[in-house]
């Protein structure tokens, strides 16, 4: 770029003035003075160095902010005529806006070398004067700025050579003139001469040569004039045409206006012979287009020949009308015409101006070669639209295209356009007749037709409402080139639009398209994306070849869209016009959203499907991708499309089997369905389709429900399914689930059993949340150990969600009603109980059994969503009312009870307690996952206020206090909990401790204070916000508290895709690296059950996710528990809603503790079960065998080792770690509940207590008797029991018992009830647990009394002898217990009371008081009671008597020795634990056989006689005895040896 200087100011500041000097007002408006200043420096760059005769052009963008960024333009040229016009125009050729065009004529000086020296205002020197163009224009990428300069440099060409030889041109026309024989023809010529034509070019043409004598712009070598040369011309001229010969040229003027050139032609003669013709181009002036006609030669004597010929007198009225007609029409055109042409034109307006009305009128020019078209239209009716619109029937008419037009406005009512094509000389003219009747229909007759068309339609008075209405609102483009009949049925779909969200569709063949082709308009408010509508008719199976939008115009947009299709291989045009209003509807409904948008659409046109099973289809595939299914949806669809029958057979199938109208003879329908999908598979040739299709089928088998044939299907379908019919399920596999379907939202509920109860998770997992879910269920199978119902999980995906950082209210609006939608489903094929009978649902085929319990809950994303789904039930009359879904606003708050965190806190301070740590008055440091505003996070960080919080992060910010006060920081984590809404950013920094920092996760980068590295115990000055939150996860703190969501943990051998959480992976870390004590997880999965035990193998505490956090669960269940009964009171009128929910708000604290003390105890009784160590193992990995073997437990799913690797770590000296212990825990309770049920516990009267105690004590006053009719009484006595023997007795006991005494857990159950209330163990354990022991005393003693109560199991179970009922059980062994337990001291021999004395000794070791000691030792010395007591009640012998008998054939022969040391023994593996267990039955069992065979009334007598009588016999026994004890260590083998010998002696 040149550099203007300092001495060259003064140029600038004189081009300033002249760029303005004399520029009209508009040009310099918003052109201040630094704006003037800069331009004129611009101008002074480009003008710096110019030869004359040359052009300086300079383009260039400039700056400005976006939407209004410009470019600049300079061009330096000698002045003289048509340089702005020629610019501009060239300019607005490329669509470019001129915003500022500035152009001054100035006189300058330039040295020999062309540099600027002097620049002045205007002068008279012409040969100093240059022209200065300074413009402002739109701005063009870097091509298009290329490709305008050079255009400038070409135009200015012309410019150039048109003026410099227009003298030159003048004198050829005059000479021409004067070669002109006839007078008016050489008059035209030496009036353009004159100035009338402005000339810009001549040259001489003749046939097979260059032209020649060129000047002008045809000096520069460009585009022809004429595509035929001069041959047509000569050729014109020897058949004795008319000289001059006008023509319109193709080529159009880049000089002055940018129209095609005027052409004037003369022969040229040479002897005689016409040789060549000279060609003048050049435009007629302006003043030359409005001259009076009289005055212009040539057309002056055709006013006169038509005066003559229709007789007129020039000054009459019909003179005037024809001079009117004649300057009407555009007289560049009419002397281009023959005479007879012309005639044509002027008469058909001289009939206009009488008669206004649309015309058309086509004329050829004189040569043939041009086609030029009239079009008259009313003044109104002219616009871009209807010009184009003509313009394209000229074009469809002549198959050529408009060259150009223009527009005559005129001062009557029609407006002229004026249209030239090119056209060979050979084409035939378009007729005429058939153009005007077009234009006649597109400007006058339209709308009349349409109305006609309505009336065959639909009647004369709909017809005009909907001409009225819809016709006057059609663009001109479409009017013009659509039938009215079209425009009928174009109307009535419009019509049947509902609203903007409402969409139709209608195929129609054209006449131009192929066979494969045919025509689709869709109709609806407002504009279809093209982005939209090409994916949807692709996945149909068409081809979008071409898309038109047509838009109404009006207050509502309605938008028609016209699309040219093409079908593909698979089918054909006829098939689909034949199904055209089912495929029609198809299409409206996805475009609607009705229905999904895939690759299923096309079995609506290739398998000949309707709409509806096409959808079953799709809800199928989408079930069984969320299974897991690695088939694409290409490879389903291909697979269905190519087996059309199986394809309807399976539908066929599912219909027969579900459709309500079907009933009569189902079965045989489903037989004969079966049958042909059978027999059409077997036509079926690949593996994967062949698969697909039996998946499918599985999937229709398995189907118990579905609303598919009832109303709510309009909305969503939904599908119950038994789940362990469908193969290559996943494990854990549930025992029902309901499956969702709908273009809006999908979703899974699954179910663990028929009573089942878990939260609705609002999941982000759109192609495998039933993954999610089903982990979830998992986890709540055992976290729902200590409730009623087992686990079940549901999740939804919400399809159609807006994004939630543009519309966070809509996106909440779409996320709550797919909620509804997924809560309507769910219950529409679910059971109602209405007066206490259970009601199927409506037009739903059950073919299972009464399934009525449905309890759902809030989870992750719908925390606040319970009053939703309550809502639902209510207004759908649902039994459960509001207990349909737990923690609604007549519900239990929990975050406001805090019961989820004080659960898992009991967790935690058990595991401290444990370490000699009381964590509410013990300060411990703690880091964790959460914030203080959410329940888990918040409410834990409340419970005690001696813990120091160290660390914390959520998804925003990271938190660190390196060591905090514990009050003050108690107090400010208070503070933050109690504001609406809070983060750690609003934490009160001046509270932290030194070193103390808050920092968001946004952060690239993190210095970290020396105090965070030192509490961290990291080195790291420098570090990532992941790897910090890495870093805090494996922080040397006392406590890891979880609140939030997400794995941070897993194991070591685990990859990180195993997890399933890719959100976290930069963040997990491995359990060995973890440096915390404690685990408390008050959040689902932070820790994956692999990287729990672990954590636990290397020292760690932690339970599971599912014993900690089981509290919230636990409290909902509490919640349906009581709102079941309380509801049935308000339905039956007996209780008012506002009774109730006083009553609920009542017993908030006491249903807390109720909760809390379930946490409690399955914390302890895994402390209980970790105590036994390596002697639990046999124990533990048999019950884990059993309970794999039912079905109850999968060892993959759940972590746990093969049984050899288990039982190789009682060979290390290392037992069951915690987390595998707390999955042994769960699934026996639930697998005692299900047997408790059995029982039906709630039908025995003495078990009325236990039911009552399952409720607050403010409901047993009030509502005892809604309490005794409770529906789920069984089950919840059932659990209470079930966990109450799981907690105090230990996980294996109860299969264990089952193994050993070959009876049913039933029998178990009711055995543990006996002996629990016979021998008053409740009080027993209260005690303990009130002892002020050590912790480790205190596990110690329950386990002892635990293993102590095992015998007495056995004994019980032996003594009913398969009696179930607890209450009949007690009543016959107790008056038997109350006599012998009175005096058991007197009763017991030497060997017991020697093994009393020891157990006594031990327990005072332990610290256990007297009253403990006392009532352990009794236990233990009361073994065998109950099978004396048994035998005493079915015999009528006297128990004491009984005993003394049995405790002396104990002591005579040494038996019980022996069963103290089979008690004593430590098996290694599971069949020497039944061993060990048969022996202690038979040492007990054979003396109760042997004194039940006695005769007589008196046992002690007999046995007396029997020891006299006997003595060789019992002295061998005695001996076998001795022989054992003076071995040293017993052995199984000798144990067996002595109990086999026993046997043997008390048979006989």
């Amino acid at each position: 770029m040149t550099v203007i200087t300092r001495a060259e100011a003064s140029t600038v500041d004189a081009l300033q003035e002249a760029l303005v000097g004399n520029a009209l007002a508009g040009e310099i408006e918003g052109f201040g003075r630094g704006e003037q200043e800069e331009a004129a420096r611009f101008v002074a760059e480009v003008a710096y160095k110019r030869r004359k005769g040359e052009v300086a052009v300079r383009l260039e963008s400039t700056g400005g902010e976006a939407g209004r960024r410009r470019m600049r333009l300079g061009i330096i040229n000698d002045d003289m005529p048509f340089l702005v016009d020629s610019v501009a125009n060239a300019i607005a050729g490329r669509s470019l806006t001129v915003h500022r065009l500035l152009h001054p004529v100035v006189c300058v000086d330039r040295d020999e070398n062309g540099t600027l020296q002097a620049l002045e205002p205007l002068c008279d020197d012409k040969s100093r004067r240059e022209s200065m163009m300074y413009i402002e224009l739109d701005r063009a990428d870097a091509r298009g700025r290329r490709e305008l300069v050079e255009e400038l440099h070409a135009v200015l060409g012309d410019v150039r050579a048109a003026v410099r030889d227009w003298p030159a041109m003048q004198m050829q026309m005059r000479e021409d003139a004067a070669k002109v024989e006839d007078a008016e023809g050489g008059a035209l010529l030496q009036w353009f001469a004159d100035g009338a034509l402005t000339l810009l070019g001549y040259q001489v043409e003749r046939p097979g040569e260059e032209p020649s004598n060129a000047l002008g712009i045809f000096s520069i070598p460009g585009a022809p004039t004429d595509k035929g040369g001069s041959v047509g011309a000569i050729r014109y001229f020897e058949q004795g045409g008319a000289v001059p010969l006008m023509a319109k040229a193709e080529r159009k003027s880049t000089v002055h206006r940018r129209v095609p050139l005027d052409l004037i032609v003369v022969p040229i003669r040479e002897k005689g012979r016409i040789t060549g013709i000279g060609v003048h181009a050049g435009l007629w002036t302006s003043q030359a287009l409005i001259e009076p006609t009289e005055d212009v030669p040539l057309l002056r004597r055709r006013l006169a020949d038509l005066d003559k010929e229709f007789g007129f007198d020039p000054h009459g009225h019909s003179g005037k009308a024809l001079r009117h007609a004649v300057s009407s029409v555009p007289r560049d055109l009419l002397i281009n015409l023959s005479e007879e042409s012309g005639r044509d034109l002027i008469t058909m307006a001289m009939s206009l101006a009488d008669r206004p009305r649309p015309a058309i009128l086509l004329l050829r020019s004189i040569l043939g070669g041009h086609l030029f078209a009239f079009v008259w239209l009313p003044r109104d009716e002219l616009n871009t639209e209807r010009r184009m619109a003509i313009s394209g029937l000229l074009e469809q008419a002549t198959g050529r295209d408009v060259t150009s037009w223009s527009v005559e406005l005129g001062e009557g009512d029609l407006a002229l356009v004026r249209y030239t094509l090119d056209i060979e000389r050979t084409d035939p003219t378009p007729d005429i007749k058939d153009l005007s009747s077009k234009l006649d229909a597109m400007v006058r007759g339209w709308e009349p037709g349409v109305e006609e068309a309505l009336i065959e339609r639909v009647g004369a008075g709909r017809a005009t409402r909907l001409t009225l209405t819809y016709a006057s609102r059609f663009p001109d483009f479409y009017r013009n080139r659509t039938s009215a009949t079209e425009a009928a049925e174009d109307i009535l779909r419009l019509n049947r639009l509902d609203d903007a969200s409402d969409r139709d569709a209608r195929f129609f063949l054209h006449p131009e398209d192929t066979d494969r082709q045919l025509r689709l308009k869709i109709y609806r408010q407002g504009l279809i994306p093209l982005s939209e509508v090409v994916p949807v008719l692709e996945n149909f199976g068409f081809r979008v070849l071409a898309e038109f939008p047509i838009e109404l115009e009006g207050e509502t947009p309605i938008h028609i869209h016209a699309c040219i299709l093409e079908m593909s291989d698979h089918g054909s045009v006829t098939d689909v016009m034949a199904r055209a209003e089912v495929i029609e509807r198809a299409i409206a409904d996805v475009l609607r959203g009705d229905d999904e948008n895939d690759a299923f659409n096309q079995l609506v046109l290739y398998a000949g499907l309707e709409p509806r099973p096409v959808s079953w289809l799709r809800a199928w595939f989408r079930y069984m991708r969320q299974t897991g299914i690695a088939f694409s949806i290409a490879t389903i669809v291909d697979a269905l499309r190519r087996a059309p029958k199986a394809t309807s057979a399976l539908v066929r199938l599912f219909a027969v089997m579900h459709d309500p109208k079907a009933s009569s003879g189902r079965e045989a329908a489903v037989k004969a369905a079966s049958a042909d999908f059978a027999e059409a598979l077997n036509d079926v040739r690949g593996i994967d389709d062949d698969r697909i299709l039996r998946q499918m089928r599985a999937v229709v088998g398995a189907t118990l429900r579905t609303n598919a044939f009832a109303p709510h299907a309009a909305e969503a379908v939904a599908f119950k399914i038994d789940s362990k019919q469908v193969p290559g399920l996943p494990a854990p596999v549930p025992y029902r689930e309901i499956w969702v379907y709908s273009p809006r939202v999908e979703g899974i509920h699954l179910r663990g059993g028929p009573i089942a109860r878990g939260g609705l998770r609002w999941s982000d997992r759109r192609d495998d949340f039933r993954t999610e879910i089903l982990g979830l269920m998992k986890a709540q199978l055992v976290k729902n150990a200590v409730i009623v119902p087992t686990g079940a999980k549901g999740g939804f995906y919400a399809k159609q969600l807006p994004n939630p950082t543009v519309d966070r209210d809509g996106w909440l609006a779409e996320g709550t009603e797919s909620y509804r939608i997924f809560i309507r489903s769910l219950l529409s094929v679910t059971d109602n109980i209405v007066e206490d009978k259970v009601v199927h649902p409506a037009d739903v085929v059950v073919r299972d059994g009464d399934d009525p319990y449905f309890v759902v809950a809030a989870d992750k994303g719908t925390a606040s969503f319970s009053d939703v789904a309550n809502a639902i039930a209510m207004d759908k009359g649902f039994w459960l009312g509001d207990a349909f879904a737990s923690g609604g606003s007549n519900g239990y708050d929990h975050k406001a009870m805090g019961i989820t965190a004080r659960g898992a806190w009991i967790s935690v301070q058990r595991h401290f307690l444990e370490m000699g740590i009381d964590v509410q008055t013990q300060p411990v440091r703690v880091a964790g996952c959460g914030d203080m505003s959410g329940d888990v996070f918040g409410n834990g960080m409340l419970l005690s206020k001696a813990i120091k919080l160290v660390a914390a992060f959520d998804h925003r910010h990271i938190f660190i206090d390196p060591d905090p006060d514990p009050a003050k920081s108690w107090k400010e984590r208070d503070r933050l909990f109690n504001l609406p809404r809070s983060s750690w950013d609003d934490y009160n920094r001046k509270l932290m401790s030194k070193g103390g920092m808050i920092v968001p996760r946004s952060q690239k980068s993190i210095e970290l204070t020396a105090e965070a590295r030192s509490a961290l115990g990291i080195d790291l000055e420098t570090i990532e916000p992941s790897a910090l939150i890495s870093a805090i996860l494996k922080s040397p703190v006392d406590l890891l508290w979880f609140g939030g969501i997400g794995t941070y943990i897993k194991a070591s051998h685990q990859t990180h895709a195993q997890v399933g959480d890719p959100a976290n992976d930069a963040l997990r870390v491995d359990a060995k690296e973890v440096r915390a004590k404690v685990i408390g997880e008050g959040a689902n999965l932070a820790i994956n059950q692999a990287g729990r035990i672990e954590f636990a193998t290397i020292g760690g505490r932690i339970n599971t996710d599912f014993i900690d956090n089981s509290a919230g669960v636990d409290c909902s269940d509490n919640e349906v528990n009581i709102k079941i009964p309380l509801n049935r009171e308000m339905r039956e009128g007996r209780l008012q809603e506002e009774v109730r929910n006083k009553l609920l708000a009542e017993m908030t604290d006491e249903v807390a503790e109720l909760v809390l003390e379930d946490n409690r105890l399955q914390s302890l009784a895994l402390s209980i079960a970790e105590s036994r160590g390596t002697a639990g193992i046999p124990g533990f990995v048999r019950t884990i065998e059993m309970l794999e073997a039912v079905g109850r437990l999968d060892r993959k799913v759940e972590g746990l080792d093969s049984s050899d690797v288990l039982l190789r770590r009682a060979h290390e000296g290392r037992g069951l770690t915690r987390p595998e212990l707390a999955v042994i825990l769960s699934m026996s309770k639930m697998t005692l509940q299900d047997a408790a049920e059995e029982l039906k516990l709630a039908d025995d009267p003495s078990m009325e207590v236990e039911l009552m105690a399952a409720f607050p004590e403010p409901m047993r006053q009030k509502e005892a008797n809604a309490i005794r009719a409770h529906r789920l009484r069984h089950q919840i006595i059932a659990t209470k029991v079930a966990n109450r023997l799981v907690n105090r007795l230990g996980p294996s006991l109860p299969l264990d018992m089952t193994e050993e005494e070959g009876v049913g857990l039933p029998q178990v159950i009711t055995a543990f009830l006996v002996a629990e209330r016979m021998l008053d163990l409740r009080s027993l354990w209260a005690k303990i647990e009130a002892a002020k022991v050590t912790e480790a005393s205190r596990i110690a003693l329950l386990a002892l009394a635990a293993k102590t109560v095992r015998s007495h199991l056995g004994d019980v179970i032996r003594a009913a002898a398969g009696e179930t009922n607890v209450a009949q059980v007690c009543e016959a062994l107790r008056p038997g217990l109350e006599k012998v337990a009175a005096k058991t001291s007197g009763l017991i021999r030497a060997e017991v009371r020697g093994e009393a004395a020891s157990r006594r000794t031990q327990l005072e070791a332990l610290g256990a008081g007297k009253e403990i000691t006392d009532r352990m030792v009794r236990l233990y010395e009361l073994d065998g009671i109950f099978g004396i007591a048994a035998l005493g009640a079915k015999k009528g012998l006297d128990e004491l008597a009984i005993t003394r008998a049995y405790t002396k054939l104990g002591e005579v022969l040494g038996i019980d020795w022996a069963q103290q040391q089979v008690a004593r023994y430590m098996p290694s593996d599971n069949w020497e634990r039944l061993l060990a267990a048969g022996l202690l039955r038979d040492f007990e069992q054979v003396r109760i056989d042997f004194i039940s065979r006695i005769r007589g009334d008196d046992p002690d007598e007999s046995v007396e006689r029997w020891v006299e009588r006997n003595p060789r016999r019992i002295a061998q026994f005695r001996a076998l005895v001795d022989r054992a004890k003076l071995v040293g260590s017993v052995t199984v083998p000798m144990m067996a040896q002595i109990a086999s010998q026993a046997r043997i002696l008390l048979s006989r």
